[in-house]
């Protein structure tokens, strides 16, 4: 079977060779029959390659969210503007799970104890991608992007941090465990 490709959505698929019925059965003992050619654009390529930077796929949360963003373009443009706007934060299990000096120590996606080192690594790697998810933003705006395009693509951004800010932000996290890896 042939994949040809004339853009990245535009897929179709063509036998390569019609076969009779015995002809395709003794095709299928050899493997160096049954290889399959695939051709895919630049823009696939692409695309493909940028999947494999992201720490976890979308969750269905993120999938809703891009979803009810496109059914109306002014709450896609709120949406976009407040995650932009929107510093990150730990977010913790409870007021009452402190350490000994009075803070609040237990993160709510995992219930993992943290520490000062730990806040003090957040709050630098937040700052950098408070600071990146801005930029998308801010550029994306100026060039007359899609805004549910511009969510998708600080949603993928935030996707790709660390596990530790992943953990830390409950982004991508339900019931104490990764919703999606």
């Amino acid at each position: 079977m042939n994949v040809q490709s004339t853009s990245p959505s535009a897929f179709f698929f063509s036998p390569a060779v019609a076969r009779s019925p015995s002809a395709r059965q003794t095709s299928a003992a050899s493997p160096a029959n049954t290889a399959e050619q695939v051709s895919l654009s630049t823009a696939g390529r692409a695309l493909s390659a940028s999947e494999r930077t992201v720490t976890q796929t979308r969750t269905p949360a993120q999938e809703h969210l891009l979803r009810a963003a496109s059914s109306d373009r002014e709450s896609a443009e709120k949406i976009a503007c407040d995650m932009a706007s929107v510093p990150s934060q730990i977010c913790y299990s409870s007021i009452y799970d402190m350490d000994a000096e009075g803070k609040l120590n237990k993160l709510a996606s995992s219930g993992r104890i943290i520490d000062a080192n730990f806040r003090d690594s957040f709050s630098r790697e937040a700052s950098i991608v408070d600071a990146q998810r801005r930029a998308i933003y801010e550029s994306e705006k100026a060039k007359g992007t899609d805004p549910v395009q511009i969510i998708s693509m600080m949603i993928d951004h935030i996707n790709s941090q660390s596990g530790d800010y992943l953990e830390a932000t409950g982004w991508g996290w339900s019931d104490g465990a990764r919703i999606v890896r």
